[in-house]
């Protein structure tokens, strides 16, 4: 299993929304360590990397969102290292500005050498409020999207698609398509991540797909989405090679991290993956325990694979580190 990437992410900002679907199961509190002292071990990290000639270097993240003095030094950070983040920032969970207040953090985040944001909607005002438990969430979102695009910063809105919110979304789509100067709109559903599995239910059929307006299809990437039926009439899966890595900052490592190299930390969290995976079968041996082809919802593979995984620990009373928690120190595998 090869190592492909390494992040260092510190989730020391708490975010003002919990969205039902959350993948870092925002519970509206900060579970990381000092900004700056994270910032020091990303930086070892990234002396590491050069030395041993690793590509991409070692990125540095911040969650469980924007909202925090040092955001400036971080878009910096990134740009210094070549990072994603030096001119994208995703800006849900945000506290709610008045007009004002919402340009002049367009301007500072512009100015700092921000050039694309991402908004989310999950369905009309009162589902939206709901789904992120934060009263005013839709409006301020709305207001962002719609200043973002008067100042000249990149907004591509992202939708978030359900059984639940399929009604709400011509006229949603309506609402941000009449933005003068918004970016591409962009749609998915749910990951089965985080609290992603509270969604199964509302996961949409490939018929409520076909039912879809021709402007909401043409915002998915539909390719990577099939039934169950598809997946498992496919032949044999693909079996996972390679995986993102990711060290996550919390205040019960900190210090454990700091005793330790580069190496060893990468070793750790790399034998927690391992030992994750050899305590389940393959995604091949899943599927023929738990796929069903009469299933007609739509899922990546990904979220087929780690729905299998959970039923498989669950009713096999498996107790192991959860290597795809990304609250803590967590896996991707591709």
């Amino acid at each position: 299993m090869k190592t492909i990437s390494i992040g260092i992410h510190n989730p020391c900002v708490p975010c003002s929304c919990a969205c039902k679907y959350c993948l870092l199961q925002s519970c509206k509190e900060a579970e990381g360590i000092d900004y700056y002292r994270g910032k020091k071990l990303a930086e070892r990290f990234i002396v590491w990397a050069k030395n041993k000639n690793i590509t991409p270097l070692p990125f540095y993240c911040i969650s469980y969102c924007a909202e925090y003095p040092q955001l400036s030094d971080n878009i910096s950070f990134n740009k210094e290292n070549g990072f994603l983040g030096a001119n994208f920032l995703q800006c849900n969970g945000l506290k709610i500005r008045t007009l004002s207040e919402t340009d002049q953090f367009i301007k500072n985040i512009k100015s700092a050498g921000i050039e694309n944001i991402d908004t989310t909607f999950f369905g009309n005002p009162k589902y939206h409020d709901s789904f992120a438990a934060r009263e005013g969430d839709y409006d301020f979102m709305l207001l962002l999207a719609k200043r973002a695009a008067a100042l000249d910063l990149n907004c591509s809105p992202t939708v978030i698609v359900s059984r639940e919110s399929l009604s709400m979304l011509d006229e949603l789509f309506d609402t941000l398509e009449s933005i003068p100067g918004i970016g591409r709109i962009y749609s998915f559903l749910p990951d089965y991540r985080g609290r992603g599995y509270l969604m199964e239910k509302a996961r949409i059929t490939v018929q409520d797909y076909e039912k879809l307006s021709d402007k909401i299809k043409k915002t998915f990437n539909i390719s990577r989405y099939k039934t169950q039926k598809d997946w498992l009439s496919s032949g044999v899966l693909p079996e996972y090679t390679q995986r993102a890595l990711t060290v996550t900052l919390r205040k019960d490592n900190i210090d454990q991290f700091e005793n330790m190299s580069c190496d060893e930390i990468i070793a750790y969290v790399e034998k927690l993956d391992d030992d994750y995976y050899k305590a389940i079968p393959s995604i091949n041996e899943l599927a023929e325990i738990y796929g069903n082809k009469e299933n007609e919802q739509l899922y990546r593979l990904r979220d087929l694979f780690w729905m299998w995984q959970k039923r498989y620990i669950h009713e096999n009373h498996i107790s192991i580190y959860d290597i795809t928690d990304e609250r803590y120190c967590n896996t991707i595998r591709s």
